[in-house]
């Protein structure tokens, strides 16, 4: 006798089995989709983040002057507006739709556009203090202020001169818009 069991059982006189077992049953389920699932959703993840950044890197920068000019050639493409606001305009108003919403008027060099926000305002928001602000043209007088020409643009982030991230990256856009950004 022998001490493993195996050698027991086996008849050294009998052929051996060498047939192939049958297969395991196929893996279904969380355990062979969940990798699958989760290197998906961080490829989803990575481009909503990389389009977010390249949208935004994409905006073209405008002066009021130039935006009103380009109004038609502009349609409804977002953008980058810097002006300065104009005195008295500044008003809280509720759009059609319930939200609430600031319009005001910004200047360049004379030229003046009518603005309605519905993004967030910056506590250093004021008259002749310029303001880049983010949108897109709407061809509407339903809110008009100084200029009052059929169009407004609807923006929707503001960054205002006394803001530290705006200041370093355009302080030379800022100076010259506070020199040609007064409205008469």
């Amino acid at each position: 006798m022998t001490d493993t069991p195996t050698e027991e059982a086996v008849d050294p006189g009998e052929p051996m089995d060498l047939s192939p077992r049958p297969g395991r049953p196929a893996r279904r389920g969380i355990r062979r989709w969940g990798p699958i699932l989760v290197v998906a959703l961080v490829a989803v993840v990575i481009v909503i983040v990389l389009w977010r950044v390249l949208a935004d890197a994409t905006l073209v920068f405008r002066e009021v002057d130039d935006a009103v000019e380009r109004r038609e050639e502009l349609g409804d493409d977002r953008f980058r507006m810097i002006g300065s606001p104009v005195s008295g305009t500044p008003q809280n108003i509720t759009l059609d739709d319930g939200r609430p919403a600031v319009a005001f008027s910004v200047t360049l060099d004379g030229v003046v556009a009518d603005v309605v926000h519905t993004g967030g305002v910056s506590d250093q928001f004021q008259p002749e203090v310029p303001v880049v602000i983010d949108g897109h043209w709407v061809m509407s007088s339903n809110y008009a202020r100084a200029a009052d020409d059929g169009w407004y643009f609807a923006s929707d982030r503001m960054l205002v001169k006394h803001d530290n991230d705006y200041r370093v990256e355009n302080q030379d856009r800022i100076d010259d818009a506070e020199e040609r950004g007064q409205y008469e």
